[in-house]
């Protein structure tokens, strides 16, 4: 055999091996994924001013500090708004249930719905554990958390990971490398 036509000639070996690592990617990316295993203790939005967890931060305790929330984003939402450190304009959005925090938001407004409240001064909040806020980049969260589950779609933002806890979920989402939305849930 001459020397060009063994150039030519394709490797085998080479294209089975590219066809067996192809259908390990479809299985892996079509397999649906394991929730991770909660962790031992409360997920809490927090600043040195207030501290929020679902099933124990009362309605009656946010409004003796903040007073009544807006309502947006929907029905049944209490909106706040609050300062970033380079003063940005960031929401927090509280629901509530039989007066208990059951739902926690707070993120960076996109979009032109957004109420134009005046932004409150309380200090940057944090997700506990992780001490992670908006503005943080991805790469400061710690193994705890995992690329999410079954969870908020890829429309607004690139990237979600998530923490479970005993009784809830939180959620960590943004683009471009950087955290833009906390979230914490009841668990479904």
């Amino acid at each position: 055999m001459a020397d060009d036509e063994k150039k030519d000639a394709p490797d085998f070996a080479m294209l089975r091996a590219v066809e067996v690592l192809a259908s390990i990617a479809n299985r892996a990316r079509t397999t649906p994924g394991v929730p991770p295993p909660p962790i031992d203790r409360p997920v809490v939005l927090f600043n040195e001013t207030q501290a929020f967890a679902i099933g124990v931060t009362t309605k009656r305790e946010i409004e003796k500090s903040l007073g009544s929330g807006f309502p947006y984003p929907a029905k049944g939402w209490h909106t706040y708004a609050v300062r970033g450190p380079e003063r940005e304009r960031w929401l927090i959005s509280l629901f509530y249930k039989d007066d208990n925090v059951v739902g926690i938001e707070h993120y960076l407004p996109k979009g032109d719905g957004a109420p134009t409240l005046e932004p409150r001064n309380l200090g940057a909040f944090r997700l506990i554990p992780g001490e992670v806020g908006l503005g943080t980049p991805f790469s400061a969260l710690d193994s705890r958390y995992v690329p999410a589950i079954g969870g908020p779609g890829t429309v607004v933002y690139d990237t979600s990971y998530e923490i479970r806890f005993p009784g809830g979920l939180a959620y960590v989402m943004g683009n471009s490398g950087t955290i833009e939305r906390l979230v914490i849930y009841t668990a479904p």
